[in-house]
């Protein structure tokens, strides 16, 4: 029996060799054999497959078509020089604030909105998509799941032996898998063969090194919140800054090498900035959303999260939660109808019929703790009918141990939820990049306080503009282009 057993692993342990042998193949970007199981059809289907899922997930399509065709451009004028003229690449930008850029396989490439307010021209967004096609062209997805299928094979011999199939399922890896981050090594050579492109394709090398820098500066301002998002999203960027500086260095002076500075900011002159109608927006302690016309208030000191399906308010602890969220209704279907076929009906204690801001609503609490993100809270809800059949809900959680708390905080949310009057329509409306030229004896000190933000407005200017802080009263030149966040 154990000969028999040692038998047939010397046979799987061939057909292992074999079958990790038939999957290197050579890869024309790097030049070098690489370990893939998925064709380049997979790869395509993939990448077509999770395309609207990524749209739905960061906000959708900027609706701006000049500027997406402007981005589709460089994106080709890149691919051109690229080592996968087989690919039918597609360019989009995302409609969101955060500043990001990725890559699905089959030629996918994405830039936030958020990103291309913080380049300063054509050569810093050239370096960013090219590093983003190099993770195509290296088939760096390919090559993570073949190395994820062969570890399984290791760990499953004995599934084999019952006939289980070989290569993972190609559904498993899903938005997840191709957006999960990729190895130091994989990065560099990202760095590398992006590189090679934007050289190939005559733009600044350098502009790499500026964007990050300019990166760097941004990470150091921010939020909390927003510092780990960007650091989640850039975690091995920032360590290439020295080598890309030093490549720059290498490249022959009679290279001509364009950033096309002008022509970039005037492609992104009036683009929104920071949150978008269809996102809403905040200002002033007060919640607006444009496109169904509603706004509420926030409580001071409460942060907000902005997601895709909900609006979540919480303290710095997390001692008190709201979310805001939305139900449809159903014809013939009261509100305490809708909430007991959702909630456990013997866990709901009385209800309350209110009116707010003359729509009917109602509210409950439950007789027993909830969890939420693995903590108990006690839950009191509102179900406000707003008409043409959505139903707008308001969740709200404090923690039921801390006895200096209660729902005071939330009901006020939820009783200033309103429909927007005409002055709150103007005040709601996003604010946008301005391109503008200097005048005469103008400073980055001076204009810095015509910018449409709250805090940090000298710093936010300097970033943006890629002005060095140290130099914000040095008079500059007349008739430089600037960007100016206008509210």
């Amino acid at each position: 029996m154990i000969k028999s057993y040692f038998l047939i692993l010397k046979v799987l342990f061939v057909i292992f060799i074999f079958f990790f042998i038939s999957s290197c193949v050579k890869n024309n970007a790097t030049g070098e054999r690489q370990l893939v199981i998925l064709s380049q059809t997979e790869e395509n289907n993939i990448g077509a497959k999770e395309h609207p899922k990524i749209i739905k997930s960061f906000g959708g399509v900027y609706q701006d078509k000049k500027l997406q065709e402007y981005v589709k451009n460089i994106g080709n004028k890149i691919t051109e020089k690229a080592d996968m003229s087989n690919i039918r690449w597609t360019f989009t930008i995302l409609d969101s604030p955060i500043v990001n850029a990725f890559a699905l396989p089959g030629g996918y490439v994405y830039v936030t909105r958020g990103l291309l307010a913080l380049a300063n021209d054509e050569a810093e967004i050239a370096s960013v998509i090219g590093h983003e096609i190099a993770h195509v062209t290296a088939r760096h997805t390919a090559q993570r799941h073949a190395k994820a299928t062969l570890s399984g094979i290791g760990l499953d011999l004995l599934n084999v032996l019952v006939g289980q199939p070989i290569i993972t399922n190609l559904a498993s890896i899903g938005m997840q898998g191709v957006l999960s981050s990729f190895s130091r090594s994989e990065e560099l050579e990202a760095d590398e063969l992006g590189i090679q492109y934007i050289f190939k394709a005559q733009y600044d090398p350098e502009g790499s090194y500026r964007f990050l820098s300019r990166l760097d500066k941004l990470t150091k301002i921010s939020s909390t919140d927003e510092q780990n998002a960007i650091n989640s999203i850039f975690s091995t960027h920032p360590k290439t800054i020295d080598r890309m500086k030093i490549s720059k260095e290498n490249v022959p002076s009679s290279v001509s090498f364009k950033n096309y500075k002008k022509k970039y900011l005037n492609a992104i002159n009036n683009m929104i900035y920071g949150d978008s109608s269809s996102q809403g927006i905040i200002k002033n302690n007060q919640f607006f959303h444009l496109e169904l016309d509603f706004s509420f208030n926030i409580p001071k000191k409460y942060k907000v999260s902005n997601n895709d399906n909900s609006i979540i308010l919480f303290t710095k602890s997390k001692e008190e939660i709201i979310i805001f969220d939305g139900l449809d209704s159903q014809p013939g279907i009261s509100l305490i109808e809708l909430a007991e076929s959702i909630y456990n009906r013997s866990d709901i204690k009385t209800f309350k019929e209110i009116n707010i801001n003359d729509k009917l609503a109602i509210y409950f609490d439950e007789k027993s703790n909830v969890k939420y993100e693995g903590r108990e809270y006690n839950r009191r809800t509102y179900l406000i009918n707003w008409g043409n059949g959505k139903i707008w809900r308001i969740s709200i959680l404090i923690n039921p141990s801390n006895q200096d708390i209660n729902f005071k905080s939330g009901n006020l949310v939820a009783l200033s939820l309103h429909n927007l009057t005409e002055e709150e329509r103007v005040i709601g409306k996003p604010k946008y990049i301005k391109i503008i030229e200097t005048k005469l004896n103008d400073t980055p000190a001076i204009l810095s306080t015509q910018m449409g933000i709250e805090d940090k407005k000298l710093e936010y200017f300097c970033i943006i503009n890629g002005i060095n802080f140290d130099n914000s009263n040095e008079i500059l030149e007349q008739g430089t282009l600037i960007k100016m966040i206008i509210n």
